[in-house]
């Protein structure tokens, strides 16, 4: 029988994560080079939510944030990320506000019923509104922009984003990350039992698929 090239990623992220932008891209381009190494190889992803500050409030000053959580050395950090963000076709901006993520993980989680093709437009949607765009995430108006990019419908969607629903949904998908011993993000399951900690090369996501694929050998 032939071997399967098939393998699922699950995501787990915080949209004003930029480690997460970056190693999106990263996973995505270890997934094309994949595709060129082996031509039968198929990979789907979604995304599961995590928190960095669960207690977040909405519309603070990013700048303030940082320099609170980082002190003076948090101009030499973004510059730094603005140097990584290059190399992944990410123009890290880092004005605007920042919010508690709670809704975007709403958002994702709604988009995901309409598909893993609606969820993936939604997450990048949310990122490059936030990274590149300086656009606060946890704006309704900007909530909903980043839906209609993924092809939600405007006013089903804010009526979702006015009710209590998904809340206690991605709590307990949060709840279900912590719970698998993942305390900070960028982290990647992969088909449920692999895992891969931080914004990782293309060549290390590579080599955890070629594990996968030879642990189905010996199986």
């Amino acid at each position: 029988m032939a071997l399967s090239r098939s393998l699922h990623i699950s995501i787990v992220l915080d949209t004003v994560c930029p480690w997460c932008y970056v190693g999106k891209r990263r996973v995505e381009r270890a997934i094309a080079q994949a595709k060129e190494k082996w031509p039968d190889f198929e990979a789907t992803i979604d995304y599961m939510p995590f928190q960095l500050d669960s207690s977040m409030e909405n519309g603070v000053d990013k700048r303030e944030v940082y320099l609170k959580k980082f002190g003076p050395r948090i101009d030499a950090m973004n510059t730094r990320m603005a140097a990584t963000g290059k190399e992944e076709e990410i123009n890290f901006k880092f004005g605007g506000k920042m919010s508690n993520t709670l809704d975007s993980h709403r958002l994702i989680d709604f988009a995901r019923l309409q598909g893993s093709e609606t969820e993936e437009k939604a997450v990048s949607s949310l990122l490059r509104r936030y990274f590149e765009e300086e656009q606060d995430i946890g704006d309704t108006e900007v909530l909903l922009g980043a839906a209609e990019d993924a092809g939600l419908d405007r006013l089903e969607t804010q009526k979702y984003l006015e009710s209590d629903d998904g809340i206690d949904t991605v709590k307990q998908k949060i709840k279900h990350a912590q719970r698998l011993g993942i305390s900070g993000v960028p982290f990647y399951i992969i088909n449920d039992r692999y895992g891969i900690s931080g914004a990782e090369s293309p060549e290390t996501f590579l080599q955890v698929f070629e594990k996968v694929f030879a642990s189905k050998v010996a199986e």
